[in-house]
């Protein structure tokens, strides 16, 4: 998959989803791009994994995630931490990548108290872009800012919400849209 982001230029676009119950992480999912040409990034590899956790009921009905199919299919957390820096992002210096998220701060957040750090790497910041944050300046509206909500106005319909891994994808759409109509303001104000 090949993407365009009007003014763009890192080296990395790590787009990631979260589902946590109270603070604890139960679904990781991460997209990463890289950039192979002006303004354009090209799919290099993909995550989703599944935390070994009892879950409460709640969640359970909010995401259609039970304990059971995370007993079946998760695992360990430091599995998990392994798997996304061992492998997922093994040679990719932390430095270069922006992550994108719907609702930057609290991911980071939850993510840290897992014991992921996508804040700073060799005591340099991580670079990153909220979409919440970033759609209500863009749009100017302070309402219909969710994932779900975005995503359809910039046509991808999220036919799973609230699984990590769809929700990454309607993540991209959203971050291409958004950093368009960007592009689209700054040609107007010139």
């Amino acid at each position: 998959m090949i993407i365009k982001c009007y003014n763009e230029n890192h080296p990395y676009l790590l787009f990631i989803d979260l589902e946590f119950n109270n603070n604890t992480l139960v679904q990781f999912s991460g997209l990463l791009f890289k950039n192979i040409d002006a303004e354009t990034y090209q799919l290099v590899r993909s995550c989703n994994t599944y935390i070994s956790t009892k879950v409460c009921y709640p969640f359970m009905e909010y995401t259609s995630i039970t304990t059971n199919f995370l007993i079946e299919n998760g695992i360990a957390l430091k599995d998990a931490i392994a798997l996304i820096f061992d492998d997922f992002l093994l040679d990719i210096p932390l430095n270069d990548i922006m992550v994108i998220s719907h609702g930057l701060r609290n991911d980071r957040l939850i993510l840290a108290q897992n014991g992921i750090n996508f804040t700073k790497f060799n005591d340099k910041p991580i670079d990153g872009y909220c979409t919440f944050t970033n759609a209500r300046r863009i749009l100017g509206r302070e309402n219909h800012l969710t994932l779900g909500d975005i995503a359809e106005e910039a046509g991808y319909y999220i036919h799973s919400a609230h699984n990590a891994f769809m929700d990454v994808w309607a993540e991209v759409s959203v971050f291409t849209y958004l950093r368009k109509l960007e592009e689209q303001m700054k040609g107007e104000n010139e």
